[in-house]
């Protein structure tokens, strides 16, 4: 399936009333486990990892080169990294594709309320395709705004948030927990639990720690 198709395929919520576009992961076996074949757009999703730095990106990697595509007939928008504890490194992500001069990084200068507005922000602005962000703490209330903002743009809204998270209350569409080549799905609309076996996308690591 071409990248430009992907605007076609639908993400089929059980609490959904109308059927939810999805994007593609490019990982054939997570296609095929999760509801309309990728990663839901117009929903948030969280990704629950035992440490920051095991790969994690690269299961994102399709995805974000579709994003970044130029397309001259739909207007350019930003993927929002929002306080990524890793600096990106730009050779990498243009080996894979990716157009790195449609990524904005935010880096909030203060706590986790700063945080999680500039998260809410970047969503609400419309010039977002994507948001990415690194959450630690955020009650349901927070949660449910984020999962709002994102249906009402449309947006691609990926939490990447610590694996003890993994017993709060979420309204998240999909929760993934990630370890290795490991995709364990935990909670997923109008689909169910599972693991997934990834092979590949954890050998390249597009990121240098923060200083």
């Amino acid at each position: 399936m071409e990248w430009n198709d992907w605007h076609a395929r639908v993400w089929r919520g059980k609490v959904a009333t109308v059927a939810r576009a999805v994007i593609p992961t490019g990982f054939h076996e997570l296609d095929r486990a999760l509801p309309g074949g990728g990663w839901p757009l117009g929903a948030l999703t969280e990704i629950l990892v035992d440490g920051y730095g095991i790969g994690e990106l690269g299961l994102l990697m399709p995805a974000l080169t579709a994003l970044t595509k130029e397309d001259p007939a739909k207007p350019k928008k930003w993927v929002a990294w929002v306080a990524p504890p890793f600096v990106p490194y730009a050779p990498a992500l243009q080996q894979r594709g990716v157009n790195i001069d449609r990524l904005l990084m935010i880096h909030p200068t203060s706590g986790g309320k700063s945080r999680l507005w500039a998260i809410e922000q970047a969503i609400r602005s419309g010039s977002s395709a994507g948001v990415l962000a690194w959450v630690a703490a955020a009650d349901d209330v927070i949660l449910r705004r984020l999962q709002l903002a994102a249906e009402e743009q449309g947006c691609w809204v990926l939490l990447f948030r610590p694996a003890s998270m993994r017993l709060q209350r979420s309204p998240a569409a999909l929760r993934i927990h990630l370890s290795q080549a490991r995709v364990e799905i935990v909670k997923c609309w109008g689909g169910r639990p599972g693991v997934v076996d990834v092979a590949g996308f954890a050998l390249d690591r597009p990121q240098v720690p923060s200083r």
